[in-house]
């Protein structure tokens, strides 16, 4: 069994991770580990400033011969020259036990069951660089190339205007005349039902005036069966 300590993967960087400013913007570097042995093991990767940090992966399981690069983004912030070298990174590393550092599944590494003795660490500091004049000078210069650039250009820019606003308004006489097509078809609608009401209403007043006419005609007999019965009724006594 290796003693706490002995570092068994290889580290690339072996012992800083270095970041030049300047700040204001996400910086990265990278972290290589390396597993030179015939057997796996695991590796879990802490810091000092876990909010200032990145890290992906953080941890994870090495086959043998088997190489990760480690990604570390240092987030923006107020470079203070006091703060150099605070930071600090600690890798550890532990050889597997296929039988009994997995959990229940048999797949999942388990590092809460580990005994320390076996855990190997690294240690790597930080640091912070900002660049010199000279260096500020020609990322300016490079960022004002790049701008010249766009504004040299500003024809260009017009055209794909121009051709957007084209398009625009071909969409707007579209829908423009998709509209006056709904609205012809409604009022053929509208037409068409107001007709049929129209006949329904027509059809309905017939039937009802020949029903009138029917029981005018029925009254009249009636009354003229009535006045002829009284002028039976009359005649007769008259001639009796």
């Amino acid at each position: 069994m290796m003693l706490k300590g002995e570092q068994l993967l290889v580290i690339d960087p072996p012992h800083e991770l270095k970041f030049k400013g300047p700040f204001t913007e996400p910086v990265h570097t990278v972290m290589t580990l390396k597993n030179p042995i015939d057997r796996k093991v695991a590796f879990k990767i802490k810091t000092t400033a876990p909010k200032r940090y990145c890290v992906r992966p953080n941890s994870g399981e090495l086959v043998p011969k088997e190489k990760a690069e480690i990604s570390v983004i240092l987030q923006p912030f107020d470079y203070d020259a006091n703060e150099r070298n605070k930071h600090k990174f600690l890798v550890q590393t532990v050889v597997i036990d296929p039988v009994a550092d997995y959990g229940e599944d048999g797949k999942t590494f388990q590092w809460r069951d580990i005994d320390e003795s076996r855990i190997m660490d690294s240690k790597l500091k930080c640091s912070f660089e900002m660049p010199s004049v000279e260096q500020l000078l020609e990322s300016k210069n490079i960022h004002e190339d790049s701008t010249a650039v766009f504004e040299a250009n500003p024809e260009t820019e017009l055209q794909k205007a121009a051709t957007e606003v084209k398009e625009l308004r071909e969409e707007e006489i579209a829908l423009r005349q998709e509209n006056i097509k709904l609205k012809e078809e409604l009022l053929q609608l509208q037409n068409e039902y107001n007709n049929q009401q129209y006949q329904k209403r027509s059809v309905g007043g017939s039937q009802h005036l020949d029903m009138q006419n029917r029981n005018a005609n029925i009254t009249l007999m009636v009354g003229l069966a009535i006045v002829v019965a009284l002028l039976g009724i009359i005649a007769g006594k008259y001639i009796f």
